[in-house]
């Protein structure tokens, strides 16, 4: 059974081919006008640049936090440094995080501030058999709890990730929402006054603000659990969005601005590279004989009981088809929870009161109370793959293989239901980002639109963006994704900004520059390890 790790590792090893390796490829090109290395205003006023937002605007990436090697590059300063050369802003204040590693959270020991504290994520390949690999750095927890040291009140980018929509709005001083220890650091206001109401007293002339896409990218990266993350409704964050546009617009009448709509998140590599969650556990006749002749009895149980709870009308006939499970030789579904089924486990008490089941056939159904097996279509992510085929209890796969006999838990996979569901709320809310800026911008605010942008470049990768090649995987040195897959690395942050900067340029009639991918640092080369 502990094959299928492997096996996995093997999928995820076929993505990294080197460009050392690399034969000479004809890149496709995509259609860009390239404009000098400066630029004009136009109608804007650029003497201040200021920007807030999310995980994108403020340089997280590599797991899920903010270090060196990204922040200097985030979508917020890569904007700048066009409009720099446009005869704009050359003093772009960002609160530097100072640290290498960054800091993620407590290791397993659940403390912070001890070795196994976590950080940033990078490449690893082993000396002895080249394989590529992924490991995580030591956490810096001081780097969260230090306040920034430079001029608060100076600051000119507002953007943070670890936060909804709505904590944009409001003070972060635990009140109605969690304190975000990313933004303390540098809150001028101490806890008083909200984040757009600080950028918006900061006098700038320009504005960028990314409000919404931290919210989808990750309530999706949770497996659309709400519980980790709050669910992003277009109801909800709508209304947030209009609210903070109309701030803006209203506080001066003369500054313009540009916002953006949430990307097709669920085009990144996190979601992608495992692949279709039907093909994910394979079966040797001979080999798995006993463990296929395990699951057989298992399925038998299961089945039987869930053809008794659809004859007597507990679920339907649809729910009990679509959670029958079976495995044969081959490639086979990943076994999952799916929290929209009927718990079965009140019925199975019953069965065990009436002497239908015994005990241990009840604690042997138990751990399927709403299990199923995945479809063609649904989303198991990156954060499942250490853990897919790996026993439940270390070195004890009789006590259940994640995935195999174990059900996955809803925190690593997405539904073909919430698929559809979430969605439907991103793209709801990017009409009412484009409806509010036509209602309320006052031909004063430009819409960068990044619905079906990951796609493009996914479908036309390899890319050649001036001259220079751009890869849509985290594959040194041309990949444009940081090491998580989830976020980009400093060369998909600079395309990030160019498509900003040409949305101004349509709008207000300015020449800012795009600038060379290859300019600003891709993902690290491997460390060697044993």
């Amino acid at each position: 059974m502990i094959k299928f790790k492997s096996t996995l590792l093997t999928i995820i090893s076929i993505a990294f081919i080197f460009s050392c390796e690399q034969q000479e490829i004809d890149y496709l090109a995509i259609d860009q006008s390239v404009s000098a290395p400066s630029g004009e205003a136009g109608e804007a006023d650029f003497t201040k640049f200021v920007a807030i937002g999310g995980a994108y605007t403020a340089g997280f990436g590599d797991g899920g936090l903010l270090h060196d090697g990204l922040q200097p590059y985030s979508v917020g300063a890569s904007l700048a440094s066009r409009i720099a050369l446009s005869g704009g802003d050359t003093g772009f204040s960002q609160p530097d995080i100072n640290s290498e590693n960054g800091f993620f959270g407590p290791g397993a020991d659940g403390v912070v501030g001890t070795a196994d504290d976590e950080g940033r994520w990078y490449l690893t390949q082993s000396a002895s058999t080249g394989d590529i690999g992924i490991s995580r750095a030591p956490g810096d927890a001081a780097s969260l709890s230090t306040p920034y040291e430079g001029d608060m009140s100076a600051i000119q980018n507002f953007a943070v990730g670890k936060q909804t929509m709505g904590q944009f709005l409001i003070p972060n001083d635990g009140s109605a929402a969690p304190v975000n220890p990313w933004y303390s650091r540098f809150d001028a206001s101490g806890g008083t006054v909200s984040a757009l109401a600080q950028m918006i007293g900061s006098g700038g002339t320009f504005f960028m603000a990314w409000f919404g896409a931290y919210d989808f990218l990750a309530h999706y990266a949770r497996g659309g659990d709400g519980n980790v993350f709050p669910e992003p409704t277009a109801t909800a964050i709508g209304p947030q969005f209009e609210q903070a546009l109309q701030s803006m617009i209203t506080s001066d009448t003369t500054w313009k601005g540009v916002v953006a709509t949430v990307p097709d998140v669920l085009a990144s590599p996190f979601f992608q590279i495992l692949g279709s969650p039907t093909g994910l556990i394979p079966m040797d006749a001979t080999e798995d004989a006993a463990t296929l002749g395990q699951l057989a009895q298992l399925s038998g149980a299961y089945n039987q009981t869930v053809d008794g709870f659809a004859f007597q009308g507990v679920i339907g006939s649809t729910e009990a088809a679509s959670r029958k499970l079976s495995w044969s030789a081959g490639n086979n579904s990943l076994l999952i929870n799916d929290e929209a089924l009927t718990d079965l486990e009140p019925y199975w008490r019953g069965m065990l009161g009436t002497g239908q089941l015994d005990s241990s056939q009840y604690q042997m159904l138990l751990p399927y109370r709403m299990a199923r097996q995945a479809k063609e279509g649904e989303i198991v992510h990156f954060l499942a793959r250490p853990i897919l085929g790996e026993p439940l209890v270390a070195g004890d796969p009789t006590q259940g293989v994640w995935g195999v006999s174990a059900p996955l838990t809803d925190v690593y996979f997405l539904t073909g239901a919430e698929l559809q569901y979430l969605e439907t709320q991103r793209l709801t809310y990017n009409g009412m980002i484009k409806q509010a800026v036509a209602t309320h911008g006052d031909g004063r605010v430009a819409v960068a639109d990044f619905d079906g942008w990951f796609e493009n470049l996914a479908t036309g990768s390899p890319n050649t963006i001036m001259g220079s090649a751009v890869t849509y995987d985290f594959n040194p040195p041309t990949g444009m994704w940081s090491v998580d897959g989830l976020l980009p690395n400093a060369r998909g942050y600079s395309l990030m900004a160019d498509h900003f900067a040409q949305a101004i340029n349509d709008t207000f009639g300015s020449s800012l520059p795009m600038l060379n991918p290859a300019d600003v640092p891709g993902v690290r080369l491997p460390v060697t390890i044993e």
